[in-house]
């Protein structure tokens, strides 16, 4: 793990987003693809804004979601929604996008759809998680009855159905084992509350209370970007 600390959000946000296309050129160069899953939520709006602008061969980029809101694609809740207002735009327009959730009113009943929707995503290169200050990650939370389920090193399953009593709506979610497996990991945060659960979890031995926990003691190629 590799920890990087910034004066301010905009300074970390420039640092990702050279960063984040470095190793997707470099991924393109390697097999002539790449593949970039992001996460919703206010925060990574900035991201995708820079993201959006950089010159890549965004032709040869896969975008997708870690996880996303049981919702319509318009809805104002959806992550896909969010992704094409702020990513899927200006040069990164070009770029090849799969949502996660289907046709259908539950992720637990399609779940198998949304797993088949994912089938050209291979390796992945570029993840870049999110962290609620109940250490969730994804949509693994820690009140849900999908955690151990979602945690299990045994789950072969890629995605997996999950419903956070802290949270509003079902969420369809890729798999810790999915998250260890993905070649780079980024987790940026911001704030001296996110800062203190990030260093709880580095401690905590009981990994379903904080399932971020996992990621931070487990991966083995995480990059932590923290601001003020």
């Amino acid at each position: 793990m590799k920890i990087t600390q910034f004066e301010n959000s905009v300074e970390m946000t420039s640092f990702l987003a050279k960063d984040i296309v470095s190793k997707l050129t470099a991924a393109i160069a390697e097999k002539g693809q790449a593949v970039l899953l992001v996460s919703g939520g206010r925060s990574p709006i900035a991201l995708f804004e820079q993201l959006s602008q950089s010159d890549i061969a965004w032709d040869k980029v896969i975008i997708s979601l870690v996880d996303d809101r049981w919702v319509d694609a318009t809805h104002q809740d959806s992550n896909e929604n969010l992704v094409k207002q702020y990513l899927l735009v200006n040069k990164a327009a070009a770029a090849q996008f799969i949502g996660l959730v289907t046709q259908g009113d539950s992720a637990f009943s399609h779940i198998e759809q949304s797993i088949a929707a994912i089938a050209d995503i291979k390796a992945i290169d570029v993840m870049i998680l999110g962290m609620g200050e109940d250490g969730h990650t994804a949509s693994i939370f820690p009140c849900s009855e999908q955690v151990t389920q979602a945690m299990s090193k045994d789950n072969h399953s890629r995605l997996i159905a999950t419903l956070p009593t802290t949270a509003p709506y079902e969420r369809v979610s890729f798999t810790l084992n999915e998250i260890l497996a993905a070649k780079q990991v980024y987790l940026p945060l911001s704030g001296k509350n996110k800062t203190r659960v990030f260093e709880q979890a580095q401690q905590l031995e009981d990994l379903a209370k904080m399932p971020i926990s996992a990621v931070i003691q487990q991966h083995p190629a995480l990059d932590v970007l923290i601001s003020r």
